[in-house]
Order: C-alpha cells, then sequence, then structure tokens
C-alpha cells in the first residue's frame, strides 16, 4: 500500500462522519496563518485551530514570496467585493521556525546549485535561507506590510515556533499595512 492509499483509505473514514458542509467561505477568525511545510510545523496543531476557523497557507521556510503576495491580493479584493459579506479586519499571522531546513540555503554551494538547477536568480536563493527565524520573519512581515497588493488595514504579526518546546513567541507584534506605508 502506498502513502497516497493511506490517504484516501483515511478520506473515506474522514467522510463517514463529515459534519462541515456548513462552514462559511470567510473564516471564522478573519485569519490566515502562513507557515512552514515541514510536517512538525502544522498551524491547525500549532494553534488548536477547528475546520473553518482560518486559512492556512504553507510553503517553504513560511516565506513571503511573489507567489504568497498575488494570494494575498486575489484573498483581500474577493473579500472586500463579495455580496452579503460583513467587513472584517484581516488578520495575516507568519511563523517561521526553529530547526528550519532553509537553513540548508545558507552554504554558498547549495544556493549556487539550487539556483542553477531551478534556473532561479542566485539573488532570489539568498534570500530563501533562513538562519535566525526572528530575523526571517521580522523581514517577511515587513516585505508584506511594504507591499502595494496587499490591502490596506491588514494586521500582519510575525512569531517563531519551537519545534522542541511547541512554544510560539511573538516577533513582531500585529500592525496594520497603513502603520508603515
Amino acid at each position: 500500500m502506498t502513502d497516497t492509499d493511506q490517504l484516501i483509505d483515511r478520506n473515506r473514514r474522514f467522510a463517514k462522519t463529515f459534519a462541515w458542509q456548513d462552514l462559511a467561505i470567510m473564516p471564522k477568525l478573519a485569519t490566515i496563518v502562513l507557515a512552514c511545510l515541514d510536517a512538525r510545523v502544522d498551524p491547525t496543531h500549532i494553534f488548536d485551530l477547528d475546520p473553518g476557523d482560518a486559512g492556512v497557507m504553507r510553503n517553504a521556510g513560511g516565506r513571503v514570496t511573489p507567489d504568497v503576495l498575488r494570494d494575498l491580493g486575489v484573498l483581500g479584493f474577493l473579500a472586500a467585493n463579495a455580496p452579503g459579506l460583513t467587513k472584517m479586519q484581516p488578520e495575516l499571522v507568519i511563523v517561521h521556525h526553529t530547526d528550519c531546513g532553509m537553513s540548508r540555503l545558507a552554504s554558498p554551494e547549495v544556493q549556487h546549485a539550487l539556483a542553477e538547477r531551478l534556473g532561479l536568480d542566485l539573488h532570489v536563493v539568498e534570500t530563501m535561507a533562513i538562519t535566525d527565524p526572528a530575523l526571517s520573519v521580522a523581514s517577511d512581515v515587513e516585505m508584506i506590510r511594504q507591499a502595494p497588493g496587499v490591502p490596506n488595514g491588514f494586521l500582519v504579526s510575525g512569531y517563531v515556533y519551537d519545534v522542541a518546546s511547541g512554544v510560539v513567541t511573538e516577533v513582531v507584534a500585529p500592525g496594520s499595512r497603513e502603520a508603515v506605508a
């Protein structure tokens, strides 16, 4: 049996007791969590989220990328222009973590190899590295606060999750785009 077969079996069990068909399209918390793909860093568990509580975006390192900026712009536009939706102040919680695999990108040799393999500019690969999660999450919060496509009023904050203790530590307190722009 493959891992995919196991996932499909788990879905069959899940579907037998499925009870969330009436969830609203907008999350209860008006919150999006951006976190790393690392299996140890699942925002659902870290923040004890139930289905429908928050949106979750994940990528390598939980980094703010052009794709993340685009998606936030799209989501902000749709939320602002959806008929019948109550206007909420959206929040973005960015979570980086200790012992991140993206720390391997600090090596110039690894940077060059990855840039060559993926056809990326070396500078792009250099900015992906996470050597200090507190610094990288602060940098990503600032990037969101300065991004022109992110809706005004979006509260953005940054945290570091410790994979050894399960503790989330605030690095950047929630603040809106207007506060920095």
